[in-house]
């Protein structure tokens, strides 16, 4: 993970107002998402997703950690099985602009991929922020060591880039809506483009449980062998915030 790596060294030794580091206590978010749907009779399916996000901030670094996965079970048998986790470091400069770095990893037998694993740095620009609307951009570079389902997939190891969106809209004090939109593209092979997206309600039951509706289109410009180019994935469940 030499990126990534790479980014931690210099957060270490860029100067800091070490003052205003000591004052400032360390913040931390912890946030949990938790939903199941069970049928049986005429039809038998079962569907659980899970996931997290822990935030840390300490003076002008920023420590996030995510987890997610989507299990599906159809008369017995597993027709969806998604895992993705990642850790990222943002370090602020500015209110306005920063650093980051950040480690993904991702499984989806069920598009022919047994990992995909991702070290990524770039930079991030906040352009706009009011109480309501927060909109930024981020640009980078990565490394990514792909391996395929065996006997199906393919295994590359390549050198990419990575742009992406972040809106976010308050509707109230507490629901809000979002939309992430991120392009992956490969400098080895031009038509392996890879472009997420999601879009994201959360709405509050009290003041730390809500609920979450999630829609998220995942594309591959240059799927493996046999498989589609295009997963579509919609998922409800409970948010706890602490």
């Amino acid at each position: 993970m030499p990126l990534f790596n790479l980014l931690m060294l210099s957060l270490a030794v860029l100067p800091t107002d070490t003052s205003a580091v000591k004052r400032a206590s360390p913040v931390f978010k912890f946030g949990a998402d938790i939903g199941y749907v069970s049928t049986s009779g005429n039809s038998s399916v079962q569907t659980l997703n899970l996931g997290d996000r822990i935030t840390a901030k300490t003076g002008e670094v920023t420590f996030s950690q995510n987890f997610n996965v989507v299990h599906g079970r159809s008369k017995g048998q597993v027709v969806t099985s998604l895992w993705r986790a990642g850790l990222r470091a943002d370090l602020a400069f500015q209110p306005t602009f920063g650093v980051y770095g950040a480690v993904s990893y991702e499984r989806n037998v069920f598009s022919g991929l047994r990992s995909r694993v991702g070290n990524t740095v770039g930079v991030t620009a906040q352009l706009v922020k009011t109480p309501r609307d927060k909109f930024s951009v981020e640009g980078g570079m990565s490394l990514t060591a792909q391996r395929g389902i065996a006997g199906k997939g393919r295994d590359l190891d390549f050198l990419g880039g990575r742009a992406a969106t972040n809106y976010a809209h308050q509707l109230s004090n507490k629901a809000s809506i979002a939309q992430t939109v991120e392009f992956l593209p490969n400098f080895r092979q031009g038509e392996d483009l890879r472009i997420n997206s999601e879009s994201l309600l959360v709405a509050p039951f009290t003041k730390q449980i809500s609920l979450r509706l999630s829609y998220l289109i995942r594309y591959d410009g240059l799927p493996e062998p046999g498989f589609e180019s295009t997963d579509r994935l919609f998922t409800s469940g409970i948010q706890v915030s602490l």
